[in-house]
């Protein structure tokens, strides 16, 4: 029977998660807004009168507010990849290798140091994933293992 994790355990992988898509959502509306202010400045909408109040009127705010949380998720993630740093265990770290730095689970196994063979790391992962729901949204198809079996 497998092992049973429990979700606050592993609660900082989650928001981690949570703030890569806070960022990237951040930077996606940073360049849409520069875009737009771009076009109040020197483009279509340069001929525009902008009323004191108006949206146009307050692009540069915008820009500046966005800029600032972005420098706050900015130092957040780089306080929660130190935290993850000091986690030891083999589930931190297939956690940590394949939802942090983007690792299949075969090149984790490969690692120098983890100890595991691919099959341990890819069951160790499958209990993991029936515990932590949250990771259903963030995984990534596992490149297929290439058979040696000779026919």
């Amino acid at each position: 029977m497998g092992v049973k994790y429990s979700e606050t355990r592993f609660s900082w992988l989650e928001s981690y998660l949570a703030n890569e898509e806070e960022i990237c959502s951040l930077e996606l509306n940073l360049s849409r807004t520069k875009i737009e202010l771009r076009r109040w400045l020197d483009g279509d909408l340069s001929h525009v009168r902008i009323e004191k109040r108006s949206h146009g009127a307050n692009v540069e705010n915008v820009i500046e507010q966005t800029e600032a949380l972005l420098a706050e998720d900015y130092a957040l993630r780089e306080r929660t990849l130190d935290l993850i740093e000091h986690f030891n265990g083999i589930e931190n770290q297939i956690l940590k290798y394949k939802y942090v730095k983007g690792m299949s689970l075969l090149e984790i196994s490969d690692m120098d140091g983890i100890g595991y063979s691919y099959s341990t790391i890819k069951r160790i992962h499958a209990e993991l994933k029936h515990t932590l729901h949250f990771l259903d949204a963030w995984d990534k198809p596992e490149p297929r293992q290439k058979s040696t079996k000779k026919v």
